[in-house]
């Protein structure tokens, strides 16, 4: 403490030619027992006090004298800046304060030095009362009897007593289980609270050796404890993640964002090795500069642009290795840098096992919406199964458009096997294909002896064939004139007279049309009934041609594949080459041209997998056009497809124009056996 935090500040000083009376009111002006006395020029000449003006007074003197006559110029003063310890032993009745100027700046008299102290202690033990209150810990005094003298609001909280219970309580007392003795000789007691568990320590409060009480400092450590479990959580699963990274097939270095490399798992060197990679295991110099050139130019360009990075390696036996750096960014700065190596050899075998089966895996994938000659994969196809069904319980007349060879009659049996008819009889006739003069025979039938030649007992038609059922008209667009006429009134009136006969046959037939026709073409220029068509044209379904459902492809080739395979006892495949230009091919014919194909490839090959060359000759040459010289006419196809199409059509010719495995490979840039395993893959014939 300075003498200036307890001296009386700026008194008000006194003309020591002023009259002793005057003197009075300074006194009671300013509520002081003693004021400087200055001369003319402003000095400090001495200093008069209530006593001594009283003492004056009872001796005689007049209040009329100056004050010159009764001042005491026995003068003491001290700094403003020293400390009050090294001034207290000055006898404090009056003491002038100056400051480093020796300027008056202010007083110390006894009875103000103890308003001031009083005032300094009372604000100093305020503010220790905040302090202690606000403290996290609990602290609770107690005196030499043990009584407690202080209990803050943590030591409350903690203990679940209010201050007012405990003031004046011993501790002892209100805490059976605490052992004071042993506390202060330990230093440290550590026992539950409550839900708590807390640290208690000890400390006496002493002054010139004496010991005047005992303050305890009590910590709650029930969330260092919790943290200290999830530190030991942290550490067990840091221990896990590194066992994880060390069994990763990949190799895995990490590194902060100046190169230095803190971690590595044991693949990472043994991944480098397999590939001829230069790479030193980390010693004193572990830094990333230190690896393979290509890895150290990769780190730094993915520190530069802080974005990943990905480099494929492909080694000379054909081996691919997939480099991939990644900077972990926080707060837009890098912190680690990690490094994964991917061995792809193992990979790229099951992919190409992969591809080898993916017709297989493509026709099973159309089997979920197959029944019987049903294959159906695209979007487009899938709405008109979806409006096939939807249809199918009611008996609404269907009409069927569509290219020669897209399946009009499956979609047909598809609504015919999802009626209430589908355990009736499902009959069908080509109108195209009978003669005009036998068709109408053969829709209505015809009585015995209805003409020349005619059946002795009379035939039944397709239509009464069909009753109760389903009857397909196929080609309707061939049907005659006269013959339309005759249909019209059989579907509107739901009745027949056969050839030659008299007797109503009433008929419950579902009418089903199909025609590769513009019969709407065919009505403006009177060669089809425009009542008839309209009857006919109730619900149009439509069918795209095979060239605009490609996704249905190759599915519908590996149904026919397995199918005639059985048929022939044949175990054929189709090469990589072939289901790419399947995928390519305008298909002209449709699904009935494919089936076609195929079973002409089964037929023709002598290899379990048929290679192109067994393909139409005019299929061929018109695919290769398309395929080398005109990639805008390609379709959207998976990558890893349209990759293997692209090896089949290098690795052909490479082998036609060096003839044999190894300067071919050599010109692929492969090994020999890398080319002769994607050759048989690809079904093509090579010679060593």
């Amino acid at each position: 403490m300075k003498v200036k935090q307890v001296m009386y500040e700026r008194p008000e000083t006194i003309n020591y030619h002023r009259l002793i009376g005057d003197v009075l009111d300074v006194y009671k002006r300013n509520q002081v027992n003693c004021a400087p006395v200055v001369n003319d020029d402003g000095n400090i000449v001495g200093i008069l006090t209530v006593f001594r003006v009283l003492d004056a007074i009872k001796s005689g003197v007049s209040l009329n004298q100056k004050v010159a006559d009764i001042m005491d110029t026995n003068l003491t003063s001290v700094y403003e800046d020293d400390f009050f310890e090294e001034v207290r032993k000055l006898p404090i009745e009056r003491l002038l304060v100056m400051n480093e100027n020796k300027k008056l700046v202010g007083v110390l008299t006894r009875l103000e030095l103890i308003n001031k102290v009083y005032n300094a202690f009372d604000a100093t033990e305020r503010e220790l009362q905040v302090i202690l209150q606000s403290i996290h810990n609990g602290i609770i005094a107690v005196d030499m009897e043990g009584r407690i003298t202080h209990f803050n609001l943590a030591a409350q909280r903690m203990t679940g007593l209010s201050g007012k219970d405990a003031i004046s309580k011993k501790l002892d007392v209100l805490f059976s289980g605490i052992d004071l003795g042993n506390m202060l000789e330990t230093g440290v007691y550590k026992q539950r609270l409550g839900k708590s568990m807390v640290i208690i320590k000890g400390s006496s409060i002493k002054k010139e050796g004496k010991k005047l009480g005992t303050v305890f400092v009590i910590q709650d450590v029930s969330e260092l404890e919790q943290i200290s479990k999830e530190l030991d959580s942290i550490k067990t699963q840091a221990r896990e993640l590194e066992s994880i990274v060390e069994s990763s097939s990949d190799g895995i270095l990490v590194t902060d964002e100046r190169g230095k490399i803190l971690y590595e798992n044991i693949n990472f060197t043994s991944t480098l090795s397999s590939f001829d990679i230069n790479y030193r295991r980390m010693d004193a110099n572990n830094h990333i500069s230190n690896t393979d050139k290509t890895l150290y130019e990769l780190f730094l360009t993915a520190i530069k642009t802080k974005e990943s990075l990905t480099k494929v390696h492909t080694h000379e036996t054909g081996k691919e290795l997939i480099i991939k750096i990644t900077p972990i960014i926080e707060d837009k700065k890098v912190l680690r840098v990690i490094i994964n190596l991917k061995d792809m050899t193992e990979i790229n075998i099951l992919r190409d096992e992969a591809i080898r089966n993916s017709q297989e895996i493509k026709a099973l994938r159309a089997l979920q919406f197959s029944n019987g000659d049903l294959i159906v994969q695209s979007p487009k196809m899938l709405k008109i199964i979806n409006l096939a069904k939807k249809l199918a319980p009611v008996d609404s007349t269907v009409l069927i458009t569509g290219e020669s060879g897209v399946g009009k009659e499956v979609i047909a049996k598809e609504i015919h096997l999802n009626s209430n008819r589908k355990n009736e009889a499902f009959i069908q006739i080509n109108c195209g294909a009978i003669p005009d003069s036998l068709l109408e025979a053969e829709l209505f039938g015809y009585e015995k002896g209805a003409f020349t030649g005619a059946d002795k007992e009379g035939k039944i038609g397709m239509l009464e064939l069909a009753n109760n059922g389903t009857l397909l008209l196929d080609e309707i667009g061939e049907l005659p004139l006269n013959l339309q006429v005759k249909l019209l009134r059989a579907i509107q009136e739901n009745e027949i007279y056969r050839l030659g006969g008299r007797k109503q046959i009433k008929l419950d037939v579902r009418i089903i049309a199909a025609t590769n026709k513009d019969l709407d073409r065919m009505v403006k220029e009177n060669k089809f009934r425009e009542d008839l068509y309209y009857r006919l044209n109730v619900v149009p379904i439509y069918i795209p041609p095979l060239r605009e459902r490609r996704e249905d492809i190759l599915p519908l080739a590996i149904s026919f594949l397995n199918k005639i395979n059985s048929k022939y006892n044949r175990k054929c495949k189709l090469c990589q080459e072939i289901c790419f230009l399947f995928e390519q091919y305008s298909w002209p014919g449709n699904v009935r041209e494919l089936k076609n194909i195929i079973e002409r490839l089964i037929i023709m090959s002598e290899d379990e997998i048929i290679s192109s060359s067994y393909l139409p000759e005019s299929f061929g040459q018109r695919q290769n056009t398309s395929l080398e010289t005109d990639s805008s006419n390609l379709d959207i196809m998976p990558l890893y497809i349209a990759r293997e199409n692209i090896e089949a059509i290098l690795i052909k010719k490479a082998m036609e124009k060096y003839g044999s495995l190894r300067p071919a490979s050599k010109a692929l840039g492969i090994s020999h056996s890398t080319l002769l395993r994607k050759a048989r893959q690809q079904g093509i014939m090579v010679q060593n």
